[in-house]
C-alpha cells in the first residue's frame, strides 16, 4: 500500500510544471558529494529552493533522474525508515531514468519520517543517488547529523527574504547604492523598508498584496508552528501556558528575557509553572527556528548562562501580529532585522555573534566575533539625531571599542548617514537600507 502512495505522490511530480520562482541569495550546490540539508522555519521558502534547484539540472537532465517527494502530503503519513524502499520501487515503476547519469532525490520535511537517517545514510553510501533533504527542525542541523550521518552532510539554513530578496519579489530595480542616496528614488526605499519590517519577509506575505490577507497569513504560519512543530513534536501537554510564554516573548522581542522573570509574571497571574518547563520551551522554540536567544559576550561560560540573554524572532511580520505598536517598535524592529541578516550573513562556521554589556550598564547591540577575535561591533539606533539616545549608543560604543581595541564602530539608523570622531575612535552611520543590501 505504502508503494501506491509513493506512485501517486510520484505521479504528481511528474506532471508539475515548475513555477516562475524568485531567486534566493542561497544556492545549493549541483553535484554534491555529501547530502545536503536545507533546514529553516516553516514558510521559508525550502521547497521553492529544491524546486530551484531541480530547475537548473532539468537542463543537464530529464525529469526521470529527479526524484521530488513532500513528506508532508496527506498520503505519506506515519511513515518510518522501512517503508522508504518502496520508494525506490515506485520509482522505477513511475519513471525511466537514464543508467549513465545520477539519480537526484529531493526529500522535503524529512523529518517527518521516523529514523529517516539511517535509509538516507544507507542509499547515500551506495553511490547511487545525490540526496537533498530539508525539515522545519534544527536536527537536521549539520550539529545534529554528525552523528547519525558520520560526516556525510553539508547543511545550510534558510531564513524568510533578505530585504535585497524581498525587493526582487516586488520587482524594484535597485540602482547602485550611490544613486539611490541622493535620488527621489531613495524615498521609495524607505517606504519599501518599513513594509518589510512591519510584515517580514515570508516569501507569501510578501508577494499577498492585501494588509488583511498578509495578516492572517503570518497568524495561520504561528499557529502551525504552534501546533505542528512544537506540540505534536514535542508533546506539550500546557497549552496555554506555552501560548503564554510564546506571546510574552514576542511582546519582548529585542529585549533581554529572564526566565526568573516570566516565571514569577505568571505565577502572579496564578498559572504554575517552573523555571525548567519555560527553559523548554524557549528550547522548543529555538529548535523550531522561531525564536534566537542571544548570549553576553563573555570569555566566560559561567557569565554567559547567568546573564540573561536577549531574545529575537525569525520575523519581524510575526512579531508585529502580537503587537499594536509599529511605530513605536521601530527601533526594536529595525535590531531584530539586523539579528537575523547577521545570521544569514554568518552562516558559514566560525562566527559568533553577541551583545555586549558592563557593569555601568553600557552596552552594544551586537558583537560580532570570528575564532578567537571580536571583528565588528553594530548598534542599531534608529534616530541618532535625539541628544540622549546618541549619547547612550555612542558612549557604550566606545566603550566596548576600547575594551575590544577595535578602531571603528557601526551604528545603523533609519537614514542618517555620516562619521566622526571620538579621540582615535571612528564611529561610522550607515542607513539601514544601504547595509541591508550590502553598502
Amino acid at each position: 500500500m505504502r508503494r501506491e502512495d509513493f506512485k501517486a505522490v510520484l505521479v504528481w511530480w511528474k506532471k508539475l510544471e515548475l513555477p516562475e520562482m524568485v531567486s534566493r541569495e542561497l544556492t545549493l550546490p549541483a553535484s554534491p558529494a555529501q547530502v545536503i540539508s536545507v533546514v529553516g522555519v516553516r514558510r521559508c521558502g525550502k521547497t521553492y529552493l529544491l524546486l530551484n534547484t531541480m530547475k537548473r539540472l532539468l537542463g543537464e537532465l530529464g525529469k526521470d533522474n529527479i526524484v521530488y517527494v513532500n513528506f508532508e502530503h496527506e498520503r505519506l503519513r506515519n511513515l518510518d525508515a522501512g517503508d522508504l524502499a518502496e520508494l525506490l520501487v515506485a520509482h522505477r515503476e513511475v519513471f525511466e531514468p537514464d543508467e549513465k547519469k545520477p539519480v537526484y532525490m529531493f526529500l522535503d520535511e524529512i523529518q517527518n519520517v521516523r529514523d529517516w537517517d539511517k535509509w538516507v545514510r544507507r542509499i547515500h553510501d551506495e553511490r547511487k543517488f545525490r540526496i537533498f533533504i530539508t525539515g522545519s527542525s534544527s536536527k537536521l542541523l549539520s550539529r545534529e547529523l554528525a552523528t547519525s550521518l558520520r560526516g556525510r552532510c553539508l547543511s545550510f539554513t534558510l531564513y524568510p527574504f533578505s530585504f535585497a530578496e524581498f525587493l526582487k519579489a516586488k520587482e524594484y530595480p535597485v540602482k547602485g547604492l550611490a544613486e539611490i542616496q541622493y535620488s527621489e528614488e531613495k524615498g521609495e526605499v524607505l517606504k519599501l523598508l518599513r513594509e518589510y519590517l512591519e510584515f517580514g519577509g515570508f516569501p507569501e506575505v510578501v508577494l499577498e498584496e492585501d494588509r488583511e490577507t498578509k495578516g492572517r497569513l503570518l497568524s495561520s504560519y504561528f499557529e502551525t508552528i504552534f501546533y505542528k512543530d512544537i506540540v505534536e513534536r514535542y508533546g506539550v501537554k500546557n497549552l496555554a501556558l506555552l501560548d503564554g510564554f510564546l506571546r510574552y516573548a514576542l511582546n519582548h522581542f529585542s529585549s533581554y528575557l529572564s526566565l526568573s522573570k516570566v516565571e514569577k509574571y505568571f505565577k502572579s497571574t496564578g498559572i504554575k509553572c517552573s523555571k525548567k518547563t519555560l527553559a523548554n520551551f524557549l528550547k522548543y522554540s529555538e529548535s523550531v527556528f522561531l525564536l534566537f536567544p542571544l548570549e553576553i559576550f563573555s570569555y566566560g561560560i559561567k557569565d554567559r548562562m547567568q546573564y540573561p540573554r536577549k531574545i529575537y524572532c525569525v520575523d519581524t511580520g510575526v512579531i508585529n501580529r502580537f503587537s499594536t505598536k509599529f511605530t513605536e517598535n521601530l527601533g526594536r524592529l529595525a535590531e531584530n532585522a539586523v539579528y537575523i541578516e547577521l545570521r544569514r550573513r554568518f552562516e558559514p562556521p566560525g562566527h559568533e555573534i553577541f551583545y555586549w554589556r558592563d557593569r555601568q550598564l553600557r552596552e552594544v547591540d551586537f558583537v560580532v566575533k570570528r575564532g578567537l577575535k571580536v571583528e565588528e561591533l553594530i548598534q542599531v539606533c534608529w534616530d541618532p539625531t535625539e541628544e540622549e539616545t546618541k549619547k547612550r549608543e555612542v558612549g557604550g560604543l566606545i566603550k566596548a571599542m576600547e575594551e575590544f581595541k577595535l578602531k571603528e564602530g557601526l551604528v545603523l539608523t533609519e537614514d542618517f548617514e555620516g562619521e566622526e570622531k571620538s579621540g582615535k575612535k571612528r564611529i561610522v552611520y550607515r542607513p539601514l537600507w544601504k547595509w541591508l543590501l550590502g553598502g
